[in-house]
Order: structure tokens, then C-alpha cells, then sequence
């Protein structure tokens, strides 16, 4: 008798059991592009959770095989999209006066206008549903269980953004402050949850911004300027703090950790020098 391979079930999408499921991107690809420099096709980075002692190799980002199907993840990608093209105007606003190593921050709040805000939130939540729904062996799983329905509502149903959910954006300084070019995008960091200010919160990093998603039933948290919060507006206000240098402060032991894995990784990739001052 010839032997048969046992058959490996296909996975169904976790919104509306289509089969199969696909590689559907935790952090949408689109945001992975540009940490890329310039980009280049065949550059590497690095995937690092310094507290689990987790690094690997990545062109395109962890993806989770077992998520959604391709209509499903098409939902997210919409709301992806749009935050995309937001988060890239939002920085071409001027922030500060950089000269040599010198940088001057204007800390406070800077306006802008959005015609879909809640589309905005969407994608936010979609980020977030995406981290909690990942295996428990995943370094980058986060929990914030009773709310797995509500952003299974939110992002793939059309329902309404609860008045326990909203959302800010405080401009990442240590990109910002950091290289040459201040419009420039060079890691994202994935979701943690913790109470800020007497509100529990998540936040997450990508576009060269801060997002941070309120999920708490007790009204906003003082953390954000009262104007900075998004849900049902058109003109919104992203803040500028000081602190943002501290959120990513582990972005630095990241970077000392991994410079030799990316130069390693990288060593065929000629990178233009940087023009003499």
C-alpha cells in the first residue's frame, strides 16, 4: 500500500469562516515599506522583542497565516490605506528647527482636518484585533479580551465607534529628532497595552506616529490634550510632547542590539554616502 500523507486542514477566516485563510500582515506592508531606505527591494530589517529575547530577519514584516481571507483582510486594507496617505501629510508638518545636531521642538498640538475620522479609528482598532487574535507563543501578542467584539464590530461590520474607544496621535520625536531627513520613517513597534493617567490604553508605532487607542469605559484620559482625542471629528489636532522620546526609548537597545545582524543581512546593498555638509 503506497503511504498517504495525512491531509493539513485549511484554515477558515476568523470573521466569516471562508476558506482558505491568507498570509494576512500584522503590521500592514505598506507601513513596513517605509523603514526601508528609500526603499530597496531586497533590504532586510529586523524584528525585535528585547524583554522575550525574540530577533529575526524580515523583508515584509510578520504576517499570521490563519487570520482572514483576502475579502476580509481587503476591509482592514481600505482603512490601511487611507491612515497610509493621513500619516505621510501629517509628517510634512513642520514640528521644530533642526541645525547640525541642534533640534528645537514646538511641544503642544498642531491642527489638521480628516474627512473620515473614524475610518481613521477603524484602522486602529483592526491593528489592535490583529495583535490579540495571534497565537499565545507570538511575542507580539497583546490582550485586551473583552473588547475582541467590539473591534470584530468595528472594523468588519460598519458599527458604530463606542464611546469607551477613541483615539490620539502624538508625533514620534525620537524619529523625528534622530536622522537627517525629519519626514523620514525607520522602524514601527508593535502594540502594548498599559493604564495612562488612570485610563487603560494601547498604542503602537508606524508612519512616524504614535497612535494610541483609548479602551476604557471611563471617558478620556488627561494623558492627551482634551482636543487631541479623534472620534467624531473632522478637525483633529495630533500632539507634540517630549515624552514621546521616552516611548520608544527601547527602540535605541533594539537598534545597538541588532547592528550587526542588519549589516550582516545587508552587506550586498551599496547605500549612497551622505553628502558632505
Amino acid at each position: 500500500m503506497k503511504n498517504r500523507k495525512a491531509k493539513v486542514p485549511v484554515a477558515k477566516c476568523r470573521i466569516c469562516g471562508d476558506i482558505p485563510a491568507i498570509k494576512a500582515h500584522l503590521i500592514p506592508e505598506s507601513f513596513v515599506r517605509e523603514i526601508f531606505f528609500h526603499p530597496k527591494a531586497d533590504e532586510r530589517h529586523m524584528l525585535v522583542f528585547n524583554e522575550k529575547g525574540f530577533k529575526a530577519p524580515s523583508t515584509t514584516g510578520r504576517y499570521e497565516p490563519d487570520l482572514l481571507c483576502g475579502r476580509c483582510d481587503g476591509t482592514l486594507g481600505a482603512y490601511e490605506e487611507r491612515a497610509l496617505i493621513l500619516l505621510r501629510d501629517l509628517r510634512q508638518m513642520e514640528i521644530g528647527t533642526k541645525s547640525e545636531t541642534d533640534f528645537v521642538i514646538n511641544c503642544g498640538v498642531h491642527p489638521f482636518r480628516v474627512d473620515k475620522v473614524d475610518d481613521f479609528i477603524r484602522f486602529a482598532c483592526g491593528i489592535l484585533w490583529k495583535y490579540m487574535s495571534v497565537p499565545e507563543d507570538n511575542p507580539s501578542k497583546i490582550h485586551i479580551d473583552e473588547y475582541r467584539e467590539t473591534f470584530e464590530n468595528v472594523c468588519f461590520h460598519g458599527a458604530p465607534i463606542p464611546l469607551d474607544v477613541d483615539v490620539f496621535l502624538e508625533r514620534d520625536l525620537f524619529s523625528a529628532t534622530r536622522y537627517d531627513d525629519p519626514c523620514g520613517v525607520f522602524y514601527y513597534s508593535t502594540p502594548s497595552v498599559s493604564v495612562l493617567k488612570g485610563r487603560r490604553m494601547a498604542w503602537f508605532s508606524v508612519g512616524g506616529f504614535i497612535v494610541y487607542v483609548k479602551v476604557d469605559p471611563y471617558g478620556p484620559s488627561d494623558f492627551a490634550p482634551p482636543k487631541c482625542w479623534m472620534r467624531g471629528r473632522k478637525k483633529c489636532h495630533f500632539n507634540v510632547d517630549i515624552r514621546a522620546l521616552e516611548t520608544n526609548i527601547g527602540i535605541i537597545e533594539s537598534m545597538d542590539a541588532t547592528r550587526e545582524d542588519l549589516a550582516r543581512l545587508n552587506r550586498k546593498i551599496k547605500f549612497p554616502e551622505r553628502p558632505s555638509r
